[in-house]
């Protein structure tokens, strides 16, 4: 529910997460990472009250700090295997409604808005926000791009663990199918959100499955076509004119800018990320505050942008140093103990180690995704980066009770 409604899908997941928090709350307060995340919370809080606008920073701290509550109490929901997949299944699934709503808007003129007050409000806006790019029920077209790439990264994983375990005398079963389906939709998503971000991301990942997987053939394919697609959009004349007779031109020319050309470079994201680079060196400890950017961008270049368009330049120069390096600390911290978490006895392609590689993949999508973006202010996707987090790291796994060494070689054991 929570990407066609962010109330429903909210309050399920904070009346789960808030009964996590009552029934082992004592727990909760005694792991180290809580401490380090409550430490972040203080530093974010202190940043807020050393700003110019306090009551606008105060407002930024909702994008963080029930958010990293979330987290800690997922931790403990989300144990082992099975429950890991269930989540990987059920974020996978709920691409579904999202692509077709967005296929519809886009292809069949389906447009809204469609506004049921706190419980569904779609804008759906004809041809997509902005004019000729897929935003379904986001909005927008980037935060749609980021929730596809998580979607489509679990897809793709998912359909592999299909094609890895099928039974034998039926080669072709239905979740070969449905989870490939996914796959489809998704990637045709991305394609309409005319999201450069997102292709990119798209590509790295898919290389990185074929790598692991270790299937070569998938690894030239993919290399040659963004061989092609990048010759198109910027090789030389006599090898770019051929080619651009075979990419589609809303690729070529969108990743070469000639679809938007003559854009203001107050608009560039270099400028922004300048910009915010030289506010994180003014105040390097508290930074300007939460929310901050906006308005001094508009006051110092003259046009509005809500975010400078990247996640660590922008906490750098609204919250400062101090609280940036912790954050990503503490995240490195669990995205490092999940990779060695990974059986370290078996290929990252075995069962074992599939869906946990899928979600640290998943995480990477949407990471790399805030390298270019910031799409974290719709809550829908926060709360999916946040989730993802929790469900691979390994410290909220429970203990297993060790087995007498007997056992295992079937000896009895007194």
């Amino acid at each position: 529910m929570l990407p066609l409604s962010p109330l429903l899908g909210g309050l399920a997941i904070i009346a789960v997460c808030s009964w996590s928090w009552w029934r082992e709350g004592r727990s909760h307060l005694q792991q180290p990472l809580t401490w380090s995340l409550a430490l972040l919370s203080l530093l974010l809080l202190l940043s807020a009250l050393q700003s110019e606008d306090t009551s606008t920073a105060l407002l930024g701290l909702a994008n963080f700090l029930p958010f990293i509550a979330i987290f800690i109490a997922s931790r403990s929901l989300i144990q082992q295997p099975q429950q890991r997949q269930q989540l990987a299944e059920a974020i996978a699934l709920s691409s579904l409604p999202v692509a077709l709503i967005g296929l519809g808007q886009q292809y069949l003129g389906w447009h809204g808005p469609i506004d049921w007050g706190w419980l569904i409000s779609w804008q759906l806006e004809a041809g997509g926000t902005p004019p000729g790019r897929m935003s379904s029920v986001f909005g927008y077209a980037n935060p749609l791009a980021n929730f596809s790439v998580i979607a489509w990264t679990l897809s793709v994983g998912l359909t592999v663990q299909a094609w890895r375990t099928r039974p034998a005398h039926r080669p072709w079963p239905r979740a070969i199918w449905g989870w490939g389906g996914l796959v489809l939709a998704n990637s045709l998503v991305l394609f309409a959100t005319s999201s450069r971000n997102g292709w990119a991301v798209a590509i790295a990942i898919a290389l990185t499955y074929a790598i692991v997987l270790g299937w070569r053939w998938l690894i030239a394919a993919v290399g040659a076509m963004a061989a092609l697609i990048l010759g198109a959009a910027f090789g030389p004349a006599p090898l770019q004119s051929p080619l651009q007779q075979i990419v589609p031109r809303a690729i070529w020319a969108r990743l070469n800018d000639d679809l938007y050309p003559n854009r203001p470079i107050e608009t560039l994201r270099t400028s922004q990320w300048q910009f915010a680079w030289d506010l994180s060196c003014d105040r390097p400890i508290w930074g300007w505050g939460l929310r901050h950017f906006s308005q001094l961008y508009q006051d110092h270049s003259g046009q509005w942008l809500g975010h400078p368009h990247n996640l660590p330049l922008m906490l750098l120069a609204e919250t400062g140093i101090p609280a940036t390096l912790l954050l990503y600390l503490s995240v490195g911290w669990v995205c490092y103990r999940g990779v060695t978490h990974l059986n370290p006895l078996q290929p990252l392609r075995t069962q074992t180690n599939l869906i946990p590689l899928m979600l640290l993949l998943a995480f990477a999508a949407t990471t790399l995704f805030h390298l270019i973006d910031v799409t974290l202010f719709d809550a829908r996707i926060n709360t999916l980066g946040w989730l993802l987090l929790a469900a691979i790291d390994p410290g909220g796994t429970s203990p297993q009770p060790q087995k007498p060494r007997g056992e295992d070689l079937g000896v009895e054991t007194r």
